[in-house]
């Protein structure tokens, strides 16, 4: 997929302006932004539901040739499938009738129509629920069923607009098994989530959108090497008390110490010059005859990045 220099604005204002970028075949392509950033517009404007003010977006048809969604807009019909934030399937029809109902608008019939629904009933846990009115199912089932309604032409391209937003932490990481598996079965997804670590857990590449525009795309490693300042230091000893290492820390002056607190039975030292801090460490762990149980740096997670993105 190809998006160019595209634009929209609502009432004069300029809610996306001049972005472009391109989303890769076999990709989890991640979207992050502030509230209110646009988000979904951009994802409606990807889909065809809303109308570009200017530039274009093409994608790869099904037999491989590359279509403008300004020449040809049924292309994303074919190829796309959309979950939106809020429900798109009809509460009163059960889940069988709500897949066979979206089938029929995707011009799938007969047996060829009715193998795709026990699929998709099997591959998403909704089997015992076909009979079922989507209204009586819980928040988790809808949901699936939203995404299962959205794949029912068996699309090659995804999006799904803030899958996990009304689920809780066990449902939500059911979810990401999901996305991974729709994803390892080929089908080129697109996420907007403002959960930045289910983005920075499942997605290829991130797009950070601040100011109208695309600000940065890339994986979630080397955006963390080109913006985070700091590392973050686990320490744990085998007597997990630090009080006079933190102290010692405090004084020593050979590194830039951000931030230290206890976390459990490990220490967590904030630091953006690992290297000093981790000879200072050794030299007081040996003088005072301590062993280190735990010892990992890594860099901060991709919430570091989103912030420094979108400081203007």
């Amino acid at each position: 997929m190809r998006v160019s220099n595209i634009s929209k604005s609502f009432d004069g204002k300029s809610v996306i302006l001049n972005t472009s970028f391109n989303v890769i075949p076999g990709e989890i392509f991640g979207i992050i932004g502030l509230s209110g950033a646009g988000k979904t517009t951009l994802l409606n404007l990807m889909v065809g539901f809303l109308e570009l003010d200017s530039g274009d977006i093409s994608y790869l048809s099904r037999d491989g040739k590359l279509a403008s969604i300004r020449e040809n807009p049924d292309i994303v019909k074919d190829i796309a499938g959309f979950s939106t934030q809020h429900p798109s399937f009809y509460p009163k029809l059960t889940a069988g009738e709500n897949l066979f109902h979206f089938g029929s608008l995707y011009g799938l019939s007969g047996i060829k129509l009715i193998k795709r629904v026990n699929s998709l009933l099997s591959k998403f846990g909704l089997k015992d629920a076909k009979n079922v009115k989507a209204s009586d199912l819980s928040g988790g089932m809808q949901k699936r069923l939203d995404i299962a309604c959205a794949l029912v032409h068996d699309p090659p391209i995804l999006f799904l607009d803030e899958p996990t937003a009304d689920l809780d932490p066990s449902l939500r990481k059911q979810f990401w098994n999901l996305i991974k598996q729709i994803n390892a079965k080929g089908t080129t997804i697109v996420l907007a989530s403002h959960f930045l670590a289910e983005i920075e857990l499942l997605c290829s590449r991130i797009a950070v959108l601040h100011n109208k525009r695309i600000a940065r795309i890339g994986r979630a490693e080397e955006l963390k090497q080109i913006y985070s300042r700091n590392f973050e230091v686990f320490l744990q000893t085998a007597s997990a008390v630090y009080d006079d290492l933190i102290r010692f820390l405090k004084k020593d002056e050979r590194f830039i110490l951000d931030g230290i607190e206890k976390v459990g039975d490990e220490l967590k030292i904030i630091t953006p010059t690992p290297e000093p801090l981790l000879f200072s460490l050794a030299e007081f762990l040996n003088k005072n005859g301590q062993t280190i149980d735990v010892l990992h740096v890594s860099r901060p997670s991709i919430g570091e990045v989103f912030e420094e993105l979108t400081k203007v």
